[in-house]
């Protein structure tokens, strides 16, 4: 589908309003948090550097703002869709940053993020597609009951992926950014190729693109805040809904290989769902040379971190950048897979 003029303004405006939201009230939830005493310690500079900590509400408040700005434009239910399920997970993350939630029972509450995108479906049919769109073969049976199943299970996968992919400064600002660009150009195929497809479900995933992108200006080498898991796991939710409404499933997982490598590994490792917090030990330790080095550790998780050290040691800034160029390498074969399913 073709935008007009008017349209097109709609869509840059969803992405422009979260954009300057975070930027512009980024340095004042930075100084609430400081003189509030919310800081964490960023354990990886010697020494120790406090860094304000939760933005996560901030995050979601751009992504709201962004979502409410699309349905409002285009009347479609899927941005208060992907909202919902965002808002879900962001009341998980927070209740974790605040509390401490169990590593097994994170994960379970995640189920219900899954539970706006189900239940909008029910109002709006042509909100997803039952099936799956595989490159060159083109779509499956319908299977309705697998797929919401796997839609439920999607969630939780999505977003502890995420979260996983949040250790160091800028990881997931710009793990989320490379990932939500690889989302929207397999979103942006998905309309060109079908004339019915609706311009809201490129909107929406605007917003996502818009805070990642501010959030990555204060969250770079070196971070003037932390996201929490607030932050983390409504990034993960929103991606996964995007992914669904927006028909790219399968192009959209090969976007975050990293991540889903990155939470096997630590899983089969330390067998099972275990807070981070409360690991034995931790997978990687800073040198006395300012560089990260692999845990050595019998105890230690396998992370896809500790994987990229065993080659030698890096500096936090050479060790992000290794993640970013994973990332890209993913997106990119993420973007051929889009091309080979859309283009014809």
């Amino acid at each position: 589908m073709q935008p007009d003029l008017a349209e097109a303004g709609l869509i840059l405006l969803s992405f422009i309003i979260p954009l300057l939201l975070v930027i512009l009230a980024m340095p004042r939830s930075i100084r609430y948090l400081t003189r509030s005493g919310r800081v964490v310690d960023d354990v990886h500079k010697q020494p120790p550097t406090k860094v304000p900590f939760p933005v996560g509400p901030l995050l979601f408040l751009g992504a709201l703002a962004g979502e409410i700005f699309v349905y409002i434009a285009f009347g479609s239910l899927v941005p208060l869709a992907v909202i919902g399920g965002a808002a879900i997970a962001f009341a998980i993350g927070l209740a974790d940053d605040l509390f401490v939630l169990g590593g097994k029972t994170k994960p379970l509450l995640l189920l219900f993020a899954a539970v706006p995108l189900v239940v909008s479906g029910v109002f709006q049919k042509n909100l997803y597609e039952s099936n799956l769109t595989f490159p060159l073969l083109g779509h499956i049976g319908e299977h309705f009951t697998i797929y919401i199943l796997l839609v439920l299970v999607a969630f939780p996968v999505v977003a502890n992926a995420f979260n996983m992919m949040d250790s160091f400064n800028g990881q997931i600002s710009g793990f989320t950014l490379l990932t939500s660009l690889a989302l929207l150009f397999g979103v942006v195929l998905h309309a060109i190729a079908d004339s019915s497809f609706s311009l809201a479900r490129v909107a929406s995933v605007l917003p996502l693109v818009a805070i990642a992108a501010g959030f990555f200006v204060f969250n770079r080498y070196p971070s003037k805040a932390f996201d929490g898991d607030s932050g983390a796991l409504m990034l993960g939710a929103m991606f996964a809904s995007l992914a669904i409404t927006g028909g790219v499933e399968i192009a959209a997982m090969i976007a975050i290989v990293p991540a889903i490598l990155n939470s096997f590994y630590t899983l089969s490792s330390a067998r099972g769902f275990v807070e981070r917090r409360r690991m034995a030990a931790r997978p990687t330790h800073l040198g006395e040379d300012g560089k990260m080095y692999p845990s050595l550790e019998p105890s230690s998780p396998n992370t896809l971190i500790r994987l990229i050290l065993l080659s030698g040691p890096l500096d936090e800034r050479d060790l992000v950048k290794s993640i970013f160029i994973l990332t890209a390498v993913a997106c990119l074969l993420s973007g051929a897979i889009s091309v080979l399913t859309w283009v014809h």
